[in-house]
């Protein structure tokens, strides 16, 4: 950051990105950059100073003293090649955000396959509380700072992406690591590669790990500290009880009772974002009853069990949730009401689909009715093997009624109006497009 003014970046509206760009419009550096779907983030970014193009071509890169890209840009980019033509430097966004942290007096990174932005807004919210001031770098929108938040020079909380190794990139002073499970796949060449690179992130690190997850729970130094439910640890959640809105539970540390929290957010997993919280602030020296204060009022954040508003009569809700152990957490917490309800699923990426296969049509083949969207594909090329026409073919194979698979917004619109009048809520599952094309629904019913 010292040495560049003039910094372009390539996917500037993407979540992750833009808080980035936030950050450094604030430093009175000057940036520029590109989108193919910049529509909704141009506009915000725009008039935080940064000039934003809604394409990609060679010539806005012309001034740039730096160029940032994530790994979601093709090595075909136009910026980029010129980039690399020009010899402008090129810096990877986990690179960058490497660089930023090292800034800061205590940097926390959250890893993790599910979950991350849910816990880096959780821990965010308690040092708010805690009057810490941090400055937040979250890969989703807070309903209070969304995906960015300026605060001091002492404490950075950021989520830290294991896709490509990214996470190796960035070095925190507390690592956390929710979980290890088979996602990435396209960037890892088997688990075993995948915890080696989990155990290099936390190097060096005080790390909060995850007692109960089987991989998770392989890794340990000497400055480790673990957190679970089943498993002993050193943060504990026990007593367990459903709340109507999320779990009660009392919060144990070194195997004393401390006290007990009241979440508004749904389902198990949420306790475990909870406790990964509670052991991360303590170790800051940050007293219960602050932590306990900020976890009860956390509502959330924006695509993790949101409600979006109503479809002729139906209730309607988005999540993020596009692996199949995710879908089965968030349709575990979505079903503790007892309501029946619409699943709609858009599956994320034709290799994730293909390799996965058969866990999603595990987690799927029940919920009925069940509409799956057509697949969005993100960085990828079609795949007929991973569609999501062959999930569907697949699911009707053994469970196939009431499901229906549907092509685009109208098609959904016309499956949703059809479903509408027998059913109370309706939730839409997945990371691509499927939460503007829901919203969009409901806006033109």
């Amino acid at each position: 950051m010292q040495n560049y003014n003039k910094f372009h970046f390539i996917g500037a509206c993407g979540v992750s990105m833009s808080g980035l760009i936030k950050h450094l419009l604030l430093n009175e550096k000057a940036v520029t950059g590109s989108d193919n779907r910049a529509e909704n983030g141009a506009t915000e970014l725009n008039g935080l100073g940064a000039k934003i193009y809604c394409k990609h071509s060679s010539k806005n890169a012309k001034n740039a003293d730096v160029v940032i890209y994530s790994s979601a840009i093709k090595s075909d980019n136009p910026e980029l090649n010129y980039a690399i033509k020009h010899k402008i430097p090129t810096v990877k966004r986990s690179e960058l955000l490497g660089e930023i942290l090292r800034e800061f007096k205590t940097s926390v990174a959250v890893s993790g396959c599910h979950g991350k932005t849910t816990a880096t807004a959780m821990i965010a919210n308690v040092l708010i509380n805690a009057k810490k001031d941090p400055t937040v770098f979250l890969g989703g929108e807070d309903y209070s700072f969304g995906n960015y938040r300026n605060g001091g020079k002492d404490v950075a909380v950021a989520e830290a992406c294991e896709y490509k190794k990214n996470f190796l990139d960035v070095k925190p002073n507390i690592s956390v690591v929710l979980n290890i499970d088979n996602d990435h796949m396209d960037a890892y060449k088997d688990m075993t590669e995948m915890l080696n690179a989990f155990t290099e992130f936390t190097k060096n690190t005080i790390a909060v790990i995850n007692a109960d997850d089987a991989l998770a729970s392989k890794i340990f130094n000497s400055t480790t500290v673990t957190f679970g439910i089943d498993n002993k640890a050193t943060y504990m959640a026990k007593n367990l009880r459903y709340n109507n809105a999320g779990y009660t539970f009392t919060a144990y540390a070194f195997g004393r009772a401390v006290g007990t929290i009241k979440l508004k957010v749904a389902g198990r997993h949420n306790v475990y974002n909870a406790l990964s919280a509670i052991a991360v602030c303590d170790v800051m020296n940050i007293p219960f009853f602050i932590i306990k204060r900020a976890l009860e009022n956390f509502k959330g954040v924006k695509r993790r069990n949101e409600y979006i508003g109503e479809f002729f009569g139906l209730n309607c809700y988005a999540d993020y949730a596009h692996h199949p152990k995710e879908i089965e957490a968030t349709l575990t917490a979505f079903s503790e009401s007892g309501e029946d309800y619409i699943t709609v699923f858009q599956p994320h990426t034709y290799s994730r689909t293909k390799l996965l296969m058969y866990d999603f049509i595990k987690v799927l083949k029940e919920k009925k009715p069940l509409i799956i969207l057509k697949t969005y594909s993100a960085r990828e090329e079609f795949d007929e093997n991973g569609s999501a026409k062959t999930l569907f073919d697949k699911i009707c194979e053994v469970s196939g009624e009431n499901c229906n698979y549907v092509q685009d917004q109208i098609e959904l619109k016309e499956a949703l109006e059809k479903l509408a009048p027998r059913y109370k809520r309706a939730i839409f599952l997945g990371a691509g497009d499927v939460y503007d094309i829901a919203k969009n629904i409901i806006v033109q019913k």
